[in-house]
């Protein structure tokens, strides 16, 4: 078995290695002192370094969820807005169909109110079809790359979304999507655009005896509108309010996880500040005794 010798270090040499030594340890707590954290490395703190990365996945998992919170919240938002605008609509088309169901009035009076009625009709089209911040139909459900509802070959107004557009799931909050058209405007023969052309039609009815019932059923299916868009309005209102708790809950998870990070990777600068002074006196004598032991400047060995 062969022996290795190694060649003995001289006193210079150790001392020059303490110093350099002296100096990392001085820049690593520089370093920790102007990031204020306790450890930089893995390896200084394994346990803290672990449940560091662990609260900093927990914060990022919470951002996530926020962002998916928010655009939930926007899309109601607009949705309610929307709501809201439709609601007045259908207030003011109960209001034409109950005059324009009076007696005395004559033709002419009934093609004047079927303008305002054709205006409204038109509005409340484009509010069905109404759109978020990314441009995606609000009522169109999971299809909302397309119009919620069109005009079909016979001049009806139809909806030809699917589903149920996207909420708050990804963050398991359920229930917080946009309602889809049908719930709020009906559909087809039962939906508010029918009951808008049913009341045109019976305006443009010139035998009483049959405009009558007809303007009666029409403004039955336009007060069973209203209704509806009052409900989804309601359910939408808490589903906001629901998303604000919720935001709510985000915001203290994460200054919870801001704390404990804080406090796994936070330094005590009192105690940092006296270690860091310690070292540099440590420093600056080893300096100063180096060339009178050793007859040679550090920098002179180093060079």
């Amino acid at each position: 078995m062969m022996v290795v010798i190694l060649p003995a270090r001289s006193g210079a040499t150790v001392s020059a290695e303490r110093m350099m030594a002296l100096e990392n340890r001085l820049e690593r707590l520089e370093g920790k002192i102007a990031r204020g954290v306790r450890f930089t490395e893995p390896a200084e703190d394994p346990a803290g370094h672990l449940r560091a990365s662990l609260l900093a996945r927990l914060d990022a998992r919470l951002v996530a969820e926020q962002r998916t919170i928010d655009r939930a919240s926007t899309r109601l938002s607009r949705a309610e807005v929307a709501m809201a605008e439709s609601d007045q609509v259908l207030q003011r088309l109960r209001e034409l169909a109950i005059l324009g169901r009076t007696g005395s009035l004559s033709g002419g009076d009934r093609q004047v109110i079927a303008v305002e009625v054709r205006g409204f009709r038109a509005q409340l089209f484009d509010l069905a079809n109404s759109r978020d911040d990314a441009g995606r139909h609000l009522f169109a459900g999971a299809l909302d790359g397309a119009p919620a509802y069109v005009e079909d070959e016979t001049g009806a107004i139809v909806w030809q979304g699917f589903g149920r557009g996207p909420g708050a799931d990804a963050a398991g909050i359920a229930g917080t999507g946009v309602p889809p058209g049908p719930d709020l405007f009906g559909a087809d023969e039962t939906g508010a655009f029918a009951a808008i052309d049913q009341l045109l039609a019976a305006l443009e009815e010139p035998d009483e005896q049959l405009r009558g019932p007809a303007m009666e059923a029409a403004l039955a299916k336009l007060e069973a509108a209203h209704d509806r868009i009052v409900g989804a309005r309601a359910r939408t209102g808490t589903a906001l309010a629901r998303l604000e708790r919720e935001t709510e809950r985000v915001a203290q998870a994460r200054l919870a996880a801001a704390e404990s990070l804080a406090a796994t990777r936070g330094l005590d600068l009192t105690a940092a500040l006296a270690e860091l002074e310690a070292l540099r006196l440590a420093l600056s004598a080893a300096q100063a005794v180096f060339p009178r032991i050793h007859g040679t400047s550090l920098f002179d060995r180093l060079g």
